[in-house]
């Protein structure tokens, strides 16, 4: 009976395992599920607090807009007043003394419309409207700019990863080497001094390998941050699809990314911030022309001094007036102050369009500085792959010769060393050519 129960609690024991291995295997798989290029500049997008804080500044922008559309329709206010007056008091209606308490109320609406003022309301819609969309387009740009860092990251970390790989099979290929050294040493064919260089390189390549893994956890934290992504322990990326080194980099290709650079949202955040500093201009102008407005008004109210001859809403219906007023106000002297606005204005609106002939040379910098970083790494990856094959034919044939006993181990080593370095640099202008390339087509529109 006793062991019936324990082979039962065995038994649940185990179920209960597998589901616990279950949930674990669930859990990891969702929280290392790969992530493209492409969806962590999404996550970066909807994170990043720079991108959030422009996205609030377009909000602004587009609330100032509709306040100016508004301001060109009148404005209308209402009154309300109640008043109680004690002691000796002037009858509103015989406008004699008395000596009694008097309460009152009065009720009054008014409307202002602005009929004309140097078009300052269509132009202050105009500016408000070219600022608006000029934040859209720095949005745009600043999303470029993130795009640019992230996409450096990934590479940074898909990188260091190949790397890794490629350190641990270095460490696994001495381990194998030194286990038969030791079967030779074993048996007397070596000597036991080839033991010695064999940890001494077995040592090195461990450190190395535990360096490349450094190196990951040190670029994913570099990307999460970038993303803003919480727990960059469980950020796991995808690789990306290789691009043909063989693309004939010439003038041509270059003419591509240069015939048009006016569409970039740098230029044309500019070029809004240009027409809207013009509007400035036309602001600052407007205060040299006359300022005409109407207002309209209607009111009425009631005295409790009259309440016997008048009730309530017979004194409201009496007293009841409306008016009509035209104001013209007519600038004459200023001390000066209305040039110097516009003398402001003016150079303001040349620093904008500075800026945009500033930025106009600095992208097309950019995109000379992009194409010929990208003309290198091509350059850099052919060698590589030249330099890559001649040092694994010669890293096999020591292998071979080393079996035969023809080569010493520290000989061999130095070849796995050229060897490694070859892979790594080879490894190294791989991934600068893929993101040169993929930086060169942000440029492309």
């Amino acid at each position: 009976m006793i062991i019936k129960v324990f082979l039962l609690w065995i038994k649940k024991l185990k179920a209960n395992c597998l589901k616990l291995t279950a949930i674990f295997f669930i859990s990891f798989y969702s929280f290392a599920q790969k992530m493209s290029l492409e969806q962590c500049l999404d996550y970066a997008n909807k994170q990043n607090f720079e991108i959030k804080q422009t996205e609030l500044r377009i909000k602004q922008a587009e609330n100032t807009l509709n306040q100016s559309k508004k301001a060109i329709f009148p404005s209308i206010s209402g009154s309300f007043s109640q008043g109680l007056n004690s002691g000796r008091s002037i009858d509103p209606f015989s406008n004699d003394f008395i000596q009694r308490n008097i309460s009152s109320n009065s009720f009054g609406t008014n409307a202002n419309l602005t009929l004309f003022n140097g078009f300052t309301l269509k132009n202050q819609i105009l500016q408000n409207q070219y600022n608006a969309q000029s934040s859209e387009w720095e949005l745009k740009q600043k999303k470029n700019e993130l795009r640019n860092r992230i996409t450096l990251a990934y590479m940074q970390v898909l990188m260091n990863q190949e790397l890794s790989k490629i350190a641990s099979e270095q460490v696994l290929q001495i381990q194998l080497q030194y286990k038969r050294l030791q079967e030779l040493v074993y048996e007397g064919a070596k000597a036991k001094i080839d033991l010695i260089d064999i940890e001494a390189q077995l040592a090195t390549a461990e450190f190395d390998a535990l360096n490349t893994k450094n190196n990951i956890a040190v670029s994913k934290l570099d990307l999460a941050q970038l993303m803003s992504f919480t727990d960059y322990t469980s950020l796991a990326i995808e690789e990306l699809k290789s691009i043909d080194k063989n693309i004939a980099l010439n003038e041509n290709y270059l003419n591509e990314f240069t015939q048009d650079i006016t569409n970039q949202p740098i230029i044309k955040s500019l070029a809004l911030k240009s027409a809207s500093s013009k509007m400035g201009v036309k602001l600052a102008e407007a205060s040299k022309y006359p300022n005409v407005s109407l207002n309209w008004g209607l009111s009425s109210g009631y005295s409790s001094a009259a309440n016997q001859e008048y009730t309530y809403l017979k004194q409201l219906g009496t007293n009841f007036n409306q008016g009509f007023r035209i104001g013209l106000n007519i600038p004459i002297y200023d001390n000066g102050q209305i040039k110097g606005r516009i003398i402001n204005a003016q150079i303001n609106h040349q620093i904008a369009e500075s800026q945009i002939y500033q930025s106009k040379y600095q992208l097309m910098q950019e995109i000379n500085q992009a194409f010929l970083a990208l003309k290198i790494a091509q350059e850099k990856s052919f060698s590589a792959s030249k330099q890559f094959m001649a040092q694994q034919r010669a890293y096999h044939s020591a292998k071979e010769r080393y079996a035969e006993g023809l080569l010493h181990s520290i000989e061999l080593n130095t070849f796995r060393l050229n060897f490694e370095k070859a892979n790594s640099s080879l490894i190294q202008s791989k991934y600068e050519f893929l993101f040169r390339k993929i930086l060169l087509d942000y440029f492309k529109l």
